[in-house]
């Protein structure tokens, strides 16, 4: 083993590995910082360039990729309300309102902090427990990726906004929306209303962009219209950031550490299972979390804790992520998937050999990964000061700019116009949707999750040949199965024990 660090060691130590994680990091924010263009896109995009480039450099810059696109897009999100990321999405819910109270400059910090710390934290469970872990993922079948979809849907319906009725609402949307598309058995089309680019679904990027960006372009223009001299004073205040607003003191990291660690735990926990992605991880991290504060009612409203929950979950995921990939050869998400793909392109195949025949280059990649996370924080620190000062552009300049990238974004997801009208009419349902007072980020999630659910459901059908209480006869989903019942229970029984309680 000894050997094994010192080749790895010298590995390592070569000036092409710091410049190319250099730059994918780089670029990976600009990338994520961008609404539309995410990690993955970044790593699309240079992919084909790692036929140029040595094992470790190559591996370097794509994971530099993804650990820069992951934070990049939390800076629209806090800034403007826009998630660069989808996984971003969540990190609306306390950055916009810090921001529009003067301290964006706090919020991109916490955020900072948040994503490097839980980053290099679920490095290390990748370094430490990537072999034992990968036993226990070997054991999740259909069957327990049901349960556990399940299981994160009625958590995010009950807990992710103040109306449970709500939340199940836009829950019932998003997985209505998500069976648009073709069967995924029998290819048979359904609910596509006779259009050939909805045979694949709706996108998620446009259907994002709509009902997040577009549509509070909507709402930010009828409270300019209605209240002039009330968003002038905003537009100020946005402006002149005092000195408290715009720094993040140690008392605030301190204060935020129990959550980066816990939102850390279940993000890595979310990662190590596959297909189910940083953004189940941010949701979770930020619901639990919330569920833990002794003052949960800041939360949406600009809390500290919430900006780091959702950055901590989201970015804890990209390590305990490639556990599988590196044990199994299996990519927990589309951004593993692209890197297995650069894997390939060099000849190595990730499974269960690789740790024994590459020890080596496997010890390199760990020392890589924590290298990223050093220039994610220098970098990202960088990016931070300049951001901010994006807050001083007019509104009307501001939101015109919004409106450009949102057609942008849509239009560069799949280059097609169909994909700008798609975000234009979400824009527009995004818009009633705030005022009927549902959840849009619930609703997106449920969109990205329901496909995978129904894919996973069928599987499981298809093994117990119709039986259903094959989910009921294993033990992980059976264990998820009873505590999604519990949880409906406990907020059933709250909710009409609230109800007597008013009623006198």
């Amino acid at each position: 083993m000894f050997e094994s660090l010192m080749t790895a060691l010298g590995m390592v130590l070569d000036w092409q590995n710091f410049f190319w994680s250099l730059f994918g990091v780089t670029f990976g924010i600009i990338m994520g910082a961008i609404p539309g263009l995410s990690d993955t896109m970044a790593i699309v995009l240079l992919l084909p360039f790692t036929y140029y480039l040595g094992p470790i450099p190559s591996i370097a810059m794509l994971m530099g990729l993804s650990k820069g696109g992951n934070f990049g897009g939390s800076i629209p999100a806090i800034l403007f309300n826009i998630p660069g990321t989808p996984q971003a999405m969540i990190t609306t819910f306390d950055g916009y309102p810090l921001a529009k109270q003067g301290k964006s400059g706090k919020a991109l910090k916490t955020a900072l902090f948040a994503s490097v710390t839980a980053d290099t934290a679920s490095d290390l469970v990748l370094i430490f427990l990537a072999a034992p872990v990968a036993m226990i993922a070997l054991r999740i079948g259909p069957p327990e990726y049901s349960m556990i979809l399940f299981f994160s849907l009625i958590i995010i319906s009950l807990a992710a906004s103040g109306s449970p009725c709500r939340g199940l609402i836009s829950t019932g949307i998003g997985l209505l929306l998500a069976t648009v598309g073709c069967d995924p058995e029998t290819g048979t089309p359904r609910f596509n209303f006779g259009f050939i680019e909805l045979a694949d679904g709706i996108s998620i990027m446009p259907m994002a962009i709509g009902l997040l960006a577009f549509s509070e372009v909507l709402l930010q223009a009828e409270r300019w219209y209605k209240e002039r001299n009330r968003a002038r004073a905003e537009e100020i205040r946005l402006s002149r950031p005092g000195t408290d607003d715009d720094r993040l003191t140690p008392a605030e990291m301190k204060q935020c550490l129990p959550t980066i660690a816990r939102s850390t735990l279940i993000g890595s926990f979310i990662g190590i299972v596959p297909g189910i992605g940083t953004t189940v991880g941010a949701y979770l991290s930020y619901i639990w979390s919330r569920k833990k504060s002794p003052y949960p009612e800041k939360f949406g409203n600009g809390a500290l804790e919430g900006i780091a929950a959702s950055e901590a979950g989201n970015n804890a995921v990209n390590g305990p992520n490639l556990v599988p990939l590196l044990t199994l050869g299996i990519p927990g998400n589309l951004a593993a998937a692209l890197i297995l793909g650069g894997f390939m392109i060099k000849g190595l195949v990730p499974g269960p050999q690789f740790m024994e025949s590459n020890a080596p280059m496997l010890y390199a990649l760990f020392a890589v990964l924590l290298i990223s996370n050093l220039y994610t924080l220098i970098v990202g620190g960088i990016f931070v000061h300049y951001a901010r000062k994006l807050t001083n552009i007019p509104k009307t300049v501001l939101f015109s700019c919004v409106m450009l990238f949102s057609f942008l974004g849509s239009y560069v997801n799949n280059s097609s116009l169909f994909d700008v009208a798609v975000m234009f009419v979400f824009g527009l349902a995004g818009y009633l949707f705030t005022k009927l007072r549902l959840s849009l980020p619930t609703m997106i999630v449920a969109f990205f999750l329901g496909s995978l659910l129904e894919h996973k459901i069928r599987q499981s059908l298809t093994i117990s040949r119709g039986d259903w209480t094959i989910f009921i006869d294993r033990p992980i989903a059976c264990c998820f199965f009873a505590m999604t019942v519990f949880i409906t229970l406990f907020y059933i029984v709250r909710l009409t024990r609230g109800r007597k309680a008013v009623k006198p």
